[in-house]
């Protein structure tokens, strides 16, 4: 705890001098004592093994004093040791977390002043600052990420990104950047999001942080004020058909689909033969359509885009979507097959329920039919594990028959009948 009155300053002076690639130690240096750095090596590493970090923490201070070029490694299991006592502190509300926090900030002064500065080391500062001490550290950790999200990605996670964007946040709040700014970074961000979808990596998690980006980004994100950023953008490159593309997605995720440009782009993306639409591009167009309530033109193309999508989520999506085209337009056995593609065997029987339901309105052309109808509905709705409503149960288990109409029609509850327009059979239910 001796070094947690280091001077800031100076220590976020080191950490702006020019990056270098991280320093990797061939082999460990045992400093002037060697007996003694591998004692406290080995005291401290065991103790942090065993999780008693208060004791880790002692002899990693002796290990960093006799040996502090041991290894970088020695800085990063510093960092943990406190973050874990820093974690302890908060939850017990004391005082002295302040000096434990601090004390994590030397310890990373340290780590640059012995093995250099490198872009990795800012990107975990950044996310420490963020995790640890963001109500003072917002503007500190902008600065960090900043440069390593434009020098090297490579060190920042999917977490970095939201960390990054929560900093933006704040520096647009207390006005030290402007929108232009904010949205500069979204591009860059969601370009990072872009590249790791494209190369497989962690595809759920990037895919979601692409979704939180378009969120967040609301706030500077008018249409008016994205179409001329991106015209402008447009403008100098009309031909490239990789801009395009994002800028159309882009105008999509943000619902700026009546635009000028999403229209003019529209056109680009869906019908150059050099360079075919994607299934996410065909979905964004289709979503437009069916946002301004064109259903045919929408249909269509979400029909286009499930023929060629490889994601099954996309697929997914597409089948709710066209679910709810059939079921608007009365489409009912249309419906019905759409929502067996479903993969999770309870949304699709609860779609089935519905649909099965919405057609007694047309084919329950006597009480009977309509009972039958209703009989296949609860059929489909007992399998849909929760997701069919109590009140819509309710309500369909109201329209059966009661015994003594059955009675009266020479029927018997519990037979097996064939319901109409359905085509088939179902256990015959009465109300009471």
């Amino acid at each position: 705890m001796n070094k947690i009155f280091i001077t800031i300053y100076f220590f976020f002076s080191l950490l702006a001098i020019n990056s270098q690639n991280c320093f990797e130690a061939s082999k460990a240096n045992w400093g002037n004592d060697s007996l003694e750095c591998r004692k406290n090596v080995s005291l401290y590493s065991e103790f942090m093994k065993q999780k008693v970090f208060v004791d880790a923490a002692k002899f990693w201070n002796k290990t960093q004093k006799f040996c502090p070029q041991y290894k970088p490694n020695l800085y990063k299991n510093g960092i943990y040791i406190y973050k874990q006592i820093a974690k302890e502190k908060k939850k017990a509300k004391d005082p002295q977390l302040k000096l434990y926090v601090d004390t994590i900030y030397s310890i990373y002064n340290d780590w640059v002043i012995n093995f250099g500065n490198c872009d990795q080391i800012k990107a975990d500062l950044a996310a420490d600052i963020m995790a640890l001490d963001a109500s003072k550290g917002f503007a500190k950790a902008y600065d960090l990420y900043k440069k390593v999200f434009q020098d090297s990605p490579k060190f920042t996670s999917y977490n970095d990104i939201k960390y990054f964007v929560y900093a933006n946040k704040y520096m647009l709040k207390t006005k030290k950047i402007e929108c232009d700014q904010f949205l500069e970074n979204y591009e860059l961000l969601s370009e990072i999001c872009d590249q790791n979808i494209s190369k497989e990596i962690n595809v759920d998690k990037y895919q979601k942080v692409q979704a939180f980006l378009d969120q967040e980004i609301s706030p500077c994100a008018s249409c008016d004020k994205l179409e001329e950023i991106y015209t402008s953008k447009y403008n100098a490159s009309k031909d490239d058909m990789k801009l395009i593309k994002k800028i159309f997605e882009r105008l999509s995720n943000n619902k700026c689909t009546e635009s000028s440009l999403y229209i003019e782009l529209l056109d680009k993306v869906l019908n150059d033969p050099n360079n075919p639409p994607t299934a996410k591009d065909l979905y964004n167009a289709a979503v437009a359509d069916y946002k301004r309530k064109q259903f045919t033109k929408a249909e269509e193309r979400f029909n286009r885009a499930v023929k060629i999508a490889g994601d099954e989520n996309l697929k997914q999506k597409i089948y709710e979507i066209l679910y709810d085209i059939s079921f608007n337009k009365n489409q009912y056995k249309k419906a019905l097959s759409i929502a067996g593609k479903f993969t999770d065997a309870c949304t699709a029987n609860d779609k089935k329920a519905r649909i099965v339901a919405s057609s007694s309105t047309k084919y329950g052309t006597s009480a009977f039919n309509k009972s039958l109808i209703y009989c296949l509905a609860l059929q489909y709705a007992s399998k849909s594990c929760g997701k069919t409503s109590t009140n819509a149960i309710t309500s369909w288990k109201g329209q059966l028959l009661p015994k003594s109409e059955l009675i009266m029609l020479d029927i018997k509850s519990g037979s097996s009948q064939q319901v109409p327009f359905w085509g088939q059979n179902v256990e015959l239910k009465t109300r009471d």
